[in-house]
C-alpha cells in the first residue's frame, strides 16, 4: 500500500538528490578541465625539455662525433631520474638512429614511430602521438641544429597510461572529497528538517493542512461570528457566520483592516489596553450583537485580538425556544387575549343597561373557567405545565380546536432530570404543531387528544390530533432543521424537540396517516440509566 512520506524524509531526499546532481556536475566538470590541465602541462613540461635537452652541448658533441651512448645516455638518464612527468628521451641522428634510449639495448637501433620526419626534414618543433617500443606515448619532438644545420632530433614523451594513472589519481581525489561533501550536505539537510519541523511545533505539513482544513470547516459550520486581527489590525480569521451576522459579503478578507470591514470595530481598542471585554452589547452594520472580545497572547507578549459574538436577537429567540418561556409567553397571550374579549362583553352589556345578562356572563365565565382549571389541576401537579396547558387550551378555542387533556393523565411537580423548561419545550412545540395542522385542512372535526403519563421511570407524552397527517416523503423530514410544509422561516420547534429528546436518551415515536391525523409519542426516562 502507498504510503506518504513524511517531512524529513522529503526535505532528505529532495536536498540529497540536489546535492548528487550539483556535486555530479561540479565532479565532471572539474575532471574534464583537470584532464585538460595535466595534459597541458605533460606536453609544455614535453616541449620545454626536448627544447632544452637539444641545446645540450653533450647532445651536438655526441651527434657530431657520432658517439653513441656513453656520456649522451648518461647525460638523459640524470634527466629522467629527476623529471616526474617524462618516462623517454630519445636522441637520433638525422637517420633516425638512436644514441640515447631508456632501454640501452635499443641504442643504435632504428627509431620507431613513423612520426619523426617533420622534425628530420624541416626542423620543426611539435607535439604527436604515437606507439613507440615502450608503447602508446605523447611525443615532443625538438631538432638538434649545428650553425642551423640539422644534424639529429630529441624526442621526450611520456607513456599514455602514466598519464591516464595520474588522471585517475586526480579523480579519485575528487570523487573522495565529494562524497565527503555529499555527507556534510546530508547532515545539513537533517538538521535543517529537524529545526522546521520544530517551528511547526512538530506537526508535519499534511498534518498542518489537515488542520488548517478541519479548522476552517469548524469555524464555518459554528454559528458564532469569529473575528480575529494581528497586531497590525489585519484580519486574520473571519468566519461565515461573523459576515452573515455583519452583512459582509462572502468573499475572502483576510489581510485587510479591519477598520475596512468592520468600521466601528472595538478590537484595536483590545490590542491597546490588552484587556478582555466580556458580555457587552453593541451595534454593528444595525445589527445587536452581543459580543466577547479578548486579546490573544504568546509568551506574555499581545499578538492579536479575538471576539466571538452573535445576532442578540437570534440569541434572544433561542433561549425563550430552550427555556420555554416562548410557549408560557404565548399561553399568556391567549388568556389575555381572551380575557380581554370577554371584558369588552360584559362592557357592552353594562353599555346597554343589561346588568343581569352581564352578571349571568360572569357567572358563567367563572363556572366554565373554574370547571377548566380544575379539570387540569386535578391531574397536573405541576404548575408551570397547568399554566401552560390553560394557555394552549385558550388558543386552541380561538381556532375552534378542542384541546382534551386525557382523563388518565397525571404529572408530579418536578423532576431533577426532566426540568420544567424542558416539559414546556416539548409539550408546547407539539401543541402548536397540531393547532398548525389541524389549521391548513378544512375539516369540521378539529380536536387535539393530550395524555400525560408520569411512572416510576419515564414521563411520557403523547398527542394526536385531526389534522391532515404527514406523505411519507415528508416524514423522514420532519425533525430536520428548518424543513416545513407551511412556509419558510418554520422548522425548528420538531428540530428542538429532537434534539432536547435525544440528549435525555429519550425516544420519539410518530405514527400520521395523509387526511386522518397525526400520533406522536415522547417517552423520557427519569433516570440516566433505565434497565428496561
Amino acid at each position: 500500500m502507498y504510503k506518504k512520506l513524511n517531512l524529513n524524509t522529503k526535505i532528505l531526499l529532495i536536498n540529497s538528490f540536489i546535492i548528487f546532481i550539483s556535486l555530479l556536475t561540479a565532479n565532471v566538470l572539474i575532471n574534464i578541465t583537470n584532464t585538460s590541465n595535466i595534459k597541458d602541462k605533460i606536453k609544455t613540461n614535453l616541449k620545454n625539455s626536448s627544447n632544452l635537452i637539444s641545446k645540450s652541448s653533450i647532445v651536438k658533441d655526441a651527434l657530431k662525433s657520432k658517439r653513441k651512448g656513453l656520456e649522451v645516455q648518461s647525460y638523459v638518464r640524470n634527466i629522467l631520474n629527476t623529471s616526474e612527468d617524462i618516462d623517454i628521451i630519445v636522441v637520433c641522428d638525422t637517420k633516425s638512429i638512436r644514441y640515447a634510449h631508456p632501454n640501452k639495448d635499443k641504442i643504435g637501433k632504428k627509431f620507431v614511430g613513423g612520426d619523426e620526419f617533420e622534425v628530420i626534414n624541416k626542423g620543426s618543433s611539435y607535439i604527436s602521438k604515437s606507439t613507440g617500443t615502450m608503447g602508446n606515448q605523447i611525443r615532443s619532438f625538438s631538432p638538434v641544429l649545428d650553425n642551423n644545420k640539422i644534424i639529429g632530433f630529441v624526442l621526450v614523451s611520456s607513456l599514455t597510461e602514466n598519464i591516464t594513472k595520474e588522471t585517475n589519481d586526480s579523480l579519485k581525489s575528487l570523487i573522495f572529497f565529494t562524497f565527503i561533501g555529499f555527507l556534510i550536505g546530508a547532515l545539513n539537510t537533517i538538521i535543517l528538517s529537524k529545526n522546521i519541523k520544530n517551528s511547526l511545533l512538530g506537526f508535519k505539513p499534511e498534518q498542518l493542512t489537515e488542520l488548517y482544513l478541519q479548522k476552517k470547516e469548524v469555524l464555518d459550520t459554528l454559528t458564532d461570528g469569529i473575528v480575529a486581527i494581528d497586531i497590525n489590525n489585519s484580519i486574520t480569521l473571519c468566519n461565515k457566520a461573523a459576515k452573515n451576522i455583519m452583512n459582509i459579503p462572502q468573499i475572502d478578507v483576510t489581510g485587510k483592516n479591519i477598520y475596512d470591514i468592520i468600521p466601528n470595530s472595538r478590537l484595536p481598542i483590545i490590542l491597546k489596553t490588552e484587556k478582555p471585554e466580556l458580555n457587552k452589547n453593541m451595534i454593528i452594520e444595525n445589527t445587536i450583537i452581543f459580543s466577547n472580545r479578548i486579546p490573544i497572547k504568546q509568551d506574555d507578549n499581545i499578538i492579536g485580538a479575538l471576539a466571538i459574538f452573535n445576532d442578540m436577537t437570534k440569541v434572544t429567540k433561542l433561549a425563550e425556544e430552550l427555556t420555554g418561556v416562548k410557549q408560557i409567553v404565548e399561553a399568556l397571550k391567549a388568556n389575555t387575549h381572551e380575557f380581554m374579549n370577554k371584558l369588552h362583553v360584559i362592557l357592552g352589556f353594562i353599555q346597554i343597561d343589561e346588568t343581569e345578562k352581564a352578571k349571568n356572563y360572569i357567572l358563567n365565565l367563572t363556572e366554565e373557567q373554574q370547571l377548566k382549571i380544575n379539570m387540569v389541576i386535578k391531574k397536573i401537579e405541576n404548575s408551570t405545565i397547568v399554566a401552560l396547558l390553560l394557555g394552549k387550551i385558550t388558543k386552541a378555542k380561538q381556532y375552534n380546536i378542542t384541546l382534551h387533556l386525557d382523563s388518565k393523565s397525571n404529572l408530579k411537580k418536578s423532576n431533577k432530570r426532566i426540568t420544567n423548561n424542558i416539559l414546556v419545550t416539548i409539550i408546547g412545540n407539539l401543541i402548536n404543531n397540531s393547532i398548525d395542522a389541524i389549521n391548513i385542512c378544512s375539516k369540521n372535526k378539529k380536536i387535539i387528544n393530550l395524555f400525560l403519563n408520569e411512572t416510576d421511570k419515564f414521563i411520557i407524552i403523547e398527542i394526536n390530533d385531526t389534522g391532515c397527517g404527514i406523505s411519507e416523503e415528508c416524514l423522514d423530514k420532519i425533525f430536520e432543521k428548518g424543513f416545513s410544509t407551511k412556509g419558510k422561516n418554520r422548522g425548528t420547534g420538531l428540530f428542538l424537540l429532537k434534539n432536547i429528546v435525544e440528549n435525555l436518551n429519550g425516544i420519539i415515536l410518530i405514527d400520521s396517516k395523509e387526511n386522518i391525523g397525526t400520533t406522536i409519542k415522547v417517552k423520557l426516562p427519569k433516570e440516566d440509566k433505565i434497565d428496561d
